[in-house]
């Protein structure tokens, strides 16, 4: 009888790391779900567009659609579910990653706040620790377990790689081109 290849056994700071980014998770799903994270004051409404700081830039643009705000409150209440429980915590980690990566931007480019920075940057960390102790499981099913080109073909496929490659660069080129000219 074959014996089973144990993994590495289950950290404990891991569940602490899932567990506090799924409540905070849940809490930014809650406001958001019931109208309540992209709100703008109708004082807010009435200043020129020029005088908005990025904050106000930034909300403004969330708060436009409902049904943005909605759909992103039903993600990242199904990402901090899935972190919930070890067996689908890979998979929460894995949606919420480019999720939280955007917040962050969003965070350090609009300069939203020290708070939201802090706690966007704490989820993304710990969405990257839980996708690293799942590494050699992700590398596998991503790279070692992917069939490459056939070797007869593999000249082809790599002669179109090339190809897309050079024509949107030389899009990109003439996109600057025209632009300079104006």
């Amino acid at each position: 009888m074959a014996e089973a290849k144990l993994s590495a056994p289950y950290p404990k700071y891991l569940d602490w790391l899932r567990y506090l980014s799924a409540f905070l998770l849940l809490v930014y799903a809650s406001a958001k779900l019931v109208g309540r994270q992209f709100h703008v004051p109708p004082e807010m409404a009435l200043r020129p567009v020029g005088s908005l700081s990025g904050y106000w830039l930034a909300w403004f643009y969330y708060a436009y659609s409902h049904t943005y705000e909605v759909i992103l409150g039903l993600v990242e209440l199904a990402g901090g579910t899935l972190l919930l429980f070890r067996k689908t915590a890979l998979l929460g980690a894995a949606l919420m990653l480019p999720v939280m990566t955007n917040i962050v931007m969003i965070n350090v480019f609009y300069v939203i706040g020290v708070g939201a920075m802090c706690t966007s940057t704490f989820i993304f960390v710990s969405m990257l620790a839980v996708l690293w102790h799942h590494r050699h499981a992700l590398v596998a099913v991503f790279w070692t377990h992917q069939a490459g080109e056939p070797a007869s073909g593999r000249r082809f496929h790599r002669t179109i790689a090339a190809l897309v490659v050079l024509l949107v660069i030389t899009m990109l080129g003439v996109a600057s081109w025209i632009s300079a000219q104006r």
